[in-house]
């Protein structure tokens, strides 16, 4: 497998820009076989993404459900209601956070995307890097497993990429002009959030690459 001289990044698509080294360049006209790629970058939001709190919250629900069986296996069912209401309080305190991120990054933190003739990736910036070690060392010191299960999740996704044969579904929300990208093995779905500029082009390139029949959309 070739790789970015620069970096030592795994190159998904020969032709390819690196995404972290050439960031906000789109190569939409570079030729790949007499095929097109695109690479950009673009604002994520959070708190109106749908993708991002449905994964926020199965992230906490996953590790307070896990806990909750550990209880009542062991005859703590007492725990249990404790369990639910500190689920509650996290995912709540976890949508609020997401809202400030989004304020205070204008927009949501950027994210490097691809579309390549092999698949679809996605990098997160710095502002994204740096909010998941934040979150997880404050979920760390406030005891909360959940949360800190959540963080290092995201960490270890900061850096994500699907292959064509590997996608179940596709889903676009013109509304926020993001596509969500599926899995076969239905974990860890990848969302691209394009531009005004791009997501013609992006959704275009998504229709001429994916497999027949996957393709949806949705407003929310």
């Amino acid at each position: 497998m070739p790789y970015y001289p620069d970096c030592g990044k795994p190159v998904p698509a020969a032709g390819a820009r690196c995404p972290s080294c050439h960031p906000g360049q789109e190569t939409g006209d570079a030729p790949h076989r007499g095929e097109e790629i695109l690479v950009w970058t673009a604002k994520m939001p959070v708190i109106t993404s749908p993708v991002v709190v449905r994964q926020l919250l199965l992230a906490l629900g996953g590790g307070s459900l896990f806990i909750g069986i550990l209880m009542a296996v062991s005859g703590a069912y007492s725990a249990i209601p404790v369990i639910f209401a500190l689920f509650l309080f996290l995912a709540a305190l976890a949508l609020v956070i997401a809202a400030a991120v989004q304020f205070f990054t204008k927009g949501g933190p950027l994210g490097e995307f691809a579309i390549t003739p092999e698949g679809v990736g996605y990098r997160a910036g710095k502002e994204s890097k740096a909010i998941n070690r934040a979150t997880l060392i404050g979920t760390t010191i406030g005891g909360s497993l959940p949360g800190a299960g959540g963080s290092l999740a995201n960490i270890s996704r900061e850096m994500d990429f699907i292959t064509w044969n590997e996608m179940r579904s596709i889903t676009t929300y013109p509304s926020d002009r993001s596509l969500v990208f599926y899995r076969k093995a239905l974990v860890f779905p990848i969302a691209l959030y394009c531009t005004k500029d791009n997501y013609d082009q992006a959704l275009a390139l998504v229709r001429k690459y994916a497999p027949g029949g996957i393709l949806k959309s949705r407003r929310w």
